[in-house]
């Protein structure tokens, strides 16, 4: 019974300073949102860890977020804490008509206001994960600006 008391307790204390060191481990990043036009609907931000579905596809995003767009904003912030080492890529979206995917033209184009880490553009093609992607590393607070572009019709 002693033995098990003390490996519980080992195993308490081990776990508890594993703890303390991933907590120093983890990233912050912060996304500043510029140039948004239109002043309805609302602003995600997609954080992508990986080439899965980036840019577009949000459901294999490692983390997204919204903020309902309020008149007179001049920039949104948005905050990823807890972020573990490594590559990311981000997408913006100004969603004006709520259903939180990008509209697109006939052409293919986005209908409204869309941005990407690294200052990527859209061309004939939606800017690839590689050329977007950042490192965050262990303990690192980074902050981007991602300013949005609209396509004119």
């Amino acid at each position: 019974m002693r033995r098990l008391k003390l490996f519980l307790l080992f195993m308490g204390l081990t776990l508890s300073f594993v703890s303390v060191a991933y907590a120093d481990e983890s990233a912050i990043l912060e996304v500043q949102v510029e140039g948004i036009k239109n002043k309805k609907g609302e602003v995600g931000v997609a954080l992508f860890s990986s080439t899965m579905g980036y840019p577009t596809h949000l459901e294999h995003a490692y983390e997204t977020e919204w903020i309902p767009y309020e008149k007179g904003e001049g920039s949104l912030i948005f905050n990823f804490e807890g972020l573990p080492p490594g590559d990311y890529a981000v997408s913006v979206l100004h969603d004006t008509n709520g259903n939180r995917k990008v509209d697109r033209t006939g052409l293919g184009f986005p209908k409204e206001g869309v941005g990407f880490s690294n200052d990527q553009k859209v061309t004939l093609k939606a800017p690839s994960f590689k050329k977007s992607k950042f490192p965050l590393t262990a303990g690192e607070s980074k902050k981007i600006v991602i300013q949005l572009e609209y396509r004119k019709d």
